[in-house]
């Protein structure tokens, strides 16, 4: 079978030898030539009309172009996606598959931060119980500063004992002999934490949450004469002292009768 090159050169030698032929003197040929000549334009027309049936070089032709055949399901109407449309789709594919590898991590980052706090408050909370219980079993200090808080160095009646001093001018000794006697009283019968540095400031701050409100007020108003005559150097009254030194048995001090009605 010839393809379309070889027919388009045949069509063009045929055309140059009928241009020849058209070409050479119109002299009246004689009989025999005539009749010679008739078999050859024959030939050529044949040759014409076979050219002239060949689709190739009719001027026209048919082309196929292979389609994608739509399914049963999908809309006649809808049509193929783009290059753009496909890097798009492409693009969240990758973006969902990060977005997955990410919440993964996340996750069990996630996951370890919380069993690492975990261990860290467990590891806190047993060691504030075995220091609770250091101080449970620590014994209760004997001196605060050089003040001596021991029970047995102080006498039955502290209240009655510093007024006698205090009426004896002995102010100094009055006011360390209550000081004394309410801090005995917060580390040996409300088992206060206090330790041997600890100020008057610390004192009072940890009697605070334990004290009725009388007692606490009693307490504040003996710390500051206490640090008024012992680092200020000032004189007080009578009536002070006498109101601090009866006030000892009943605020810090009671009988369980007064105890009662204090809390009543």
């Amino acid at each position: 079978m010839r393809s379309g090159t070889e027919r388009l050169g045949a069509a063009l030698a045929l055309a140059l030898a009928c241009a020849a032929a058209g070409a050479q003197p119109a002299v009246q040929p004689s009989a025999p030539a005539a009749s010679a000549a008739s078999p050859r334009a024959a030939a050529v027309q044949a040759a014409v009309a076979t050219l002239a049936a060949d689709p190739l070089l009719a001027g026209r032709h048919k082309e196929h172009e292979l389609r994608w055949k739509p399914s049963k399901d999908e809309p006649p109407d809808k049509r193929k996606p783009d290059k753009d449309e496909i890097a798009l789709i492409e693009w969240l594919r990758a973006f969902g598959r990060f977005l997955d590898d990410t919440s993964r991590l996340l996750v069990y980052g996630l996951g370890l931060l919380a069993a690492a706090l975990l261990l860290v408050g467990l590891r806190h909370l047993v060691v504030l119980r075995r220091t609770g219980a250091r101080l449970d079993d620590a014994p209760a200090v004997s001196h605060v500063r050089d003040l001596d808080v021991r029970p047995e160095s102080l006498p039955v009646d502290i209240g009655a004992a510093a007024w006698a001093l205090w009426r004896a001018d002995d102010v100094p000794a009055a006011l360390s002999l209550l000081y004394r006697g309410a801090l005995s009283r917060l580390i040996h019968r409300h088992g206060l934490p206090i330790q041997s540095a600890s100020t008057e400031g610390e004192c009072l701050a940890l009697a605070r949450p334990v004290l009725g409100a009388d007692a606490l007020r009693y307490l504040t108003q003996l710390v500051r004469a206490w640090e008024a005559s012992t680092y200020g150097g000032r004189a007080l009254s009578n009536d002070l002292g006498e109101l601090l030194c009866t006030g000892f048995t009943t605020r810090l001090d009671p009988t369980p009768a007064a105890a009662a009605e204090l809390r009543a």
